[in-house]
């Protein structure tokens, strides 16, 4: 990421875990850059701790690894366990200490079907909303098809 920030990996190796609006503009921002991508019919982006730096000013820089084969439910699946990493410090960490509305949209993102994965524009438009009503309501729409090629 060069001198443009620091890789979030090292931030929350250095400083700790994200929390409160540091933590939702780093979620709202990641996915809203998928969502452009997917649009535009990239997938496979490898959005990890190493591609996605934060600024001196809190803005969120990705550095995007595009060229790989990849379908959008890896890229909503990576997203996910970006924000657990970003949350937690740890890969794999616990998604409890999410904020109810992110955890679900997060335990969504990480089924195990990709199939069953939400597409990256659809959960964008449950975070931006935040309450957790409607992030249930939401997700369960995002389940049955309902918000599918919106927009």
């Amino acid at each position: 990421m060069g001198g443009q920030g620091a890789a979030l990996s090292d931030f929350i190796r250095l400083g700790g875990p994200l929390r409160g609006q540091a933590l939702h503009r780093l979620a709202v921002s990641c996915l809203a850059a998928l969502s452009r991508l997917h649009a535009h019919g990239t997938a496979g982006v490898r959005l990890s701790p190493e591609s996605v730096a934060l600024g001196a000013r809190g803005q969120v820089l990705i550095g995007w690894q595009t060229g790989y084969e990849g379908a959008q439910a890896e890229d909503v699946r990576a997203w996910a366990d970006l924000v657990v990493f970003a949350a937690t410090g740890v890969k794999d960490g616990d998604p409890s200490v999410l904020p109810p509305a992110l955890r679900i949209a997060v335990d969504r993102c990480r089924q195990p079907d990709p199939a069953d994965r939400p597409e990256a524009v659809d959960v964008l438009r449950v975070l931006l909303n935040r309450s957790v009503a409607a992030a249930v309501a939401s997700v369960d729409g995002l389940l049955s098809g309902a918000y599918r090629n919106v927009g």
